[in-house]
């Protein structure tokens, strides 16, 4: 299903208006944040709209992560949507929150960057950096007395290292831009 904002109030935080979006040190050159600049100019304020959803990547506690792509870019982004009633109602609103101030402090190669986040009536959206490679915690819980021997911890501090290297999109699963874009996205 196509991401629609009809009918749906948009407020985004982005590059210009938030020091949450701002360039990130260790990320500067990235094409992306241009990217997100470009799309927040053209048809402001950034919303669910100027997105396409590729694959749902995962989910947690308060929300679902989705691989996505910036319309009309080659530009990926990992996006976690939360919808706002429930997190009112399971008292996690304060956490989502707390997760998108913190993510907006960090600038760091090894933690991902938050490029931008926004809301509409029904959900917050973080738009962050996509890290291929799967998720952390399951590999993690895969590993002998579920956590990570030295060796093992060097070997993906490696990995990691080489990733920042590489752009996004040579970094993507392969078929992922061809995936379905009409995927089951629950709210739009």
């Amino acid at each position: 299903m196509e991401a629609s904002g009809k009918g749906d109030t948009s407020r985004s935080n982005s590059l210009d208006s938030s020091s949450t979006g701002r360039i990130k040190r260790h990320t500067e050159s990235d094409g992306r944040w241009e990217a997100i600049q470009l799309a927040t100019c053209r048809d402001p304020p950034l919303s669910l709209v100027h997105f396409r959803l590729l694959k749902r990547l995962g989910y947690g506690d308060i929300g679902s992560v989705y691989l996505v792509e910036l319309r009309g870019t080659q530009a990926f982004f990992a996006m976690k949507v939360m919808d706002k009633e429930s997190l009112i109602n399971r008292n996690k609103l304060a956490r989502a929150e707390t997760e998108r101030e913190i993510l907006g402090l960090l600038d760091h190669p090894f933690l991902p960057t938050l490029y931008s986040h926004f809301e509409t009536d029904k959900l917050y959206c973080l738009v962050m950096e996509y890290c291929c490679g799967g998720n952390l915690h399951s590999l993690r819980q895969k590993q002998p007395n579920r956590h990570f021997n030295e060796q093992s911890a060097r070997s993906k501090e490696k990995k990691a290292t080489e990733r920042t290297v590489a752009t996004a999109p040579s970094s993507l699963p392969a078929g992922a831009a061809a995936a379905n874009s009409s995927a089951n996205f629950q709210y739009f």
